[in-house]
């Protein structure tokens, strides 16, 4: 691919043409660089101007130079023709805005990312105020950079109102993602779990870097022992960190549990030193530290040998929307989750009064019934961005619709941190949806398949005592005494 130099006003650039792909390809690559939307790029190649589509009638040369033309700055909107049809934008505009649900435009094959980015923007602690991303853009890391601006555009109520639900058109952040990793070539389909495995250690690294330790919110830490089947020796045990768990389907797993547990338990060869040669060991996995944020990968593609390609497994493996993690973790972690998880019997068990106490009141004092619970953290006082009980709830799922990872479509389903509903996040496309359609993208055909489980721990509420219920008058009591019927 021949490499150019590219003149914009006073700066020079050296960039690598590859005429293969539409020119809007070569245009987004000097977004990246000048800022300049392809929208307002004027690119004139030996006097004949580059157009989106095609590269018809221009050759490009090696060390040729090219002049591109254009300024920074947001593109005026066109006005609306029809009146009833800005109407209705600016309604939805104001539905939009409350709830900041923007889209993210395909810009060729890169559904994948874009539901990896509708998933991380809903975590609090990855959205960050001006004076921080600063710190972010010290640390010299583009990819990083433009991933933290790119979250709190996708969070951002005024920018939502402003583009009428308009979806943001992620430029900057394909191609920077594109040069960090170069496994991902731009706009071509890629496995989005690799995707969302890269994006979190750039951004778990960068932010930390910049004094923000968010990888304590989803760092898993596992201990395995190894045990000879056939002389119980015992080998030193291993502890592991991980940013997520990966689910095992097989024929024999029909739930998301038991999936985790299949990859937990497993017979392997290795040498004994009491045999001295290799014998059939047994390897346990538990969890000694559960996070904040639990990600689960189904593992739902293979290689296949004769098509070269990775297939999909069909299976239909079911996930529940509350998750509990407690069977899969050590003794050690077990007891020290024990303390949290009896504050979920006493929260039950209040909400439980409230209801009953609302039943037997009248309107009035039923109304002064309302949910005081206080939130008590969800973390361990010497362990921040720890689970303290092994309750989660489910957040988010990203899905893949298709027969493998190189084609298809990938989106997001999320539950918003604003109203508590779910909303399908399908490119440009965001849709409110209720949790039966969450519960049908378990799999077993060709729809949307759960592809990565998001689960964020569980809230639990400790609610001060009841006021003791009113006792009805002596002249309540007499009325509904003499409330009888006459009738034999």
């Amino acid at each position: 691919m021949p490499i150019v130099n590219v003149k914009w006003q006073k700066e020079k650039y050296v960039v690598e043409i590859d005429t293969a792909v539409p020119p809007m390809l070569f245009k987004a690559q000097l977004f990246a660089l000048t800022q300049v939307l392809p929208e307002r790029q004027k690119v004139v190649v030996m006097g004949r101007t580059l157009g989106d589509d095609d590269w018809e009638g221009i050759t490009i040369k090696e060390n040729m130079t090219i002049m591109m033309m254009g300024s920074v700055g947001e593109i005026p909107k066109a006005p609306s023709v029809l009146e009833t049809k800005q109407q209705n934008r600016d309604k939805q505009a104001e539905e939009i805005a409350s709830l900041y649900p923007c889209g993210l435009a395909n810009l060729g094959n890169t559904c994948y990312f874009n539901s990896c980015m509708q998933m991380l923007k809903e975590l609090n602690e990855l959205v960050l105020k001006p004076a921080e991303e600063i710190k972010i853009r010290e640390q010299n890391d583009r990819l990083c950079h433009n991933i933290a601006t790119l979250i709190n555009q996708l969070r951002d109520k005024d920018r939502a109102l402003r583009s009428k639900g308009d979806p943001i058109k992620p430029f900057a952040s394909i191609i920077s993602l594109s040069d960090n990793f170069p496994q991902f070539e731009k706009f071509k389909q890629q496995d989005a779990n690799e995707c969302f495995v890269a994006i979190m250690n750039n951004i778990t690294r960068y932010y930390g870097a910049a004094g923000y330790p968010i990888e304590k919110l989803f760092r898993v830490q596992t201990e395995t022992t190894s045990t000879c089947l056939e002389t119980e020796e015992v080998a030193e045990k291993k502890v592991e960190n991980h940013n997520q768990l990966t689910c095992y389907v097989n024929q024999d797993v029909r739930f998301l549990q038991t999936g985790i547990k299949s990859g937990f338990e497993q017979e392997v060869e290795r040498n004994s030193t009491k045999l001295g040669r290799d014998a059939k060991w047994k390897n346990l996995t538990q969890i000694s530290r559960l996070p904040k944020y639990l990600t689960i990968n189904i593992n739902r593609f293979f290689f296949k040998e004769s098509s070269k390609t990775n297939a999909k497994i069909l299976k239909s493996v079911q996930f529940p929307l509350s998750l509990d993690a407690y069977d899969l973790c050590t003794a050690e972690l077990k007891e020290k989750l024990s303390s949290r998880r009896a504050d979920i019997k006493l929260e039950e068990d209040a909400k439980l009064e409230r209801e009953l106490r609302k039943k037997v009141l009248d309107k009035e004092h039923a109304e002064k019934i309302f949910d005081d619970g206080v939130e008590l953290p969800t973390d361990f006082e010497n362990d921040s961005g720890s689970n303290s009980s092994g309750f989660y709830e489910l957040k988010g799922i990203i899905t893949h619709k298709g027969r493998s990872s190189q084609d298809g479509h990938y989106v997001a389903w999320l539950r918003s941190t604003e109203d508590n509903k779910w909303r399908l996040f399908d490119d440009e496309h965001v849709t409110i949806v209720d949790e039966e359609a969450i519960l049908k993208t378990s799999g077993g055909g060709d729809w949307h398949s759960a592809y990565i489980l998001l689960y964020e721990a569980r809230v639990i509420k400790q609610y001060p005592e009841l006021p003791p219920a009113p006792v009805p008058s002596i002249e309540e009591k007499t009325e509904e005494a003499m409330d009888v019927s006459s009738e034999p």
